[in-house]
């Protein structure tokens, strides 16, 4: 499946509807980006716990993820 993405002034793109279904991303997951072979590879990621935490930011399961793989 090929779909052709726009990248924002800020580096921001949307993943197409249908990538995302196929992929079951749905908001607030992760997704872990690498470059394989000069080519940018996103990876969805499950962060446990997956619950509302109404204690930490969103920043601290980003830190979370960074320990977890291994990569900034």
């Amino acid at each position: 499946m090929n779909e052709l993405v726009k990248v924002s002034s800020k580096g921001l793109l949307t993943l197409p509807k249908s990538i995302r279904e196929q992929l079951n991303i749905k908001v607030g997951d992760y997704l872990n980006a690498t470059i394989e072979t000069g080519k940018v590879v996103l990876q969805k990621v499950e962060i446990l716990p997956k619950k509302i935490d109404w204690e930490n930011e969103d920043k601290v399961w980003k830190e979370y993820a960074v320990k977890s793989f291994g990569k900034e």
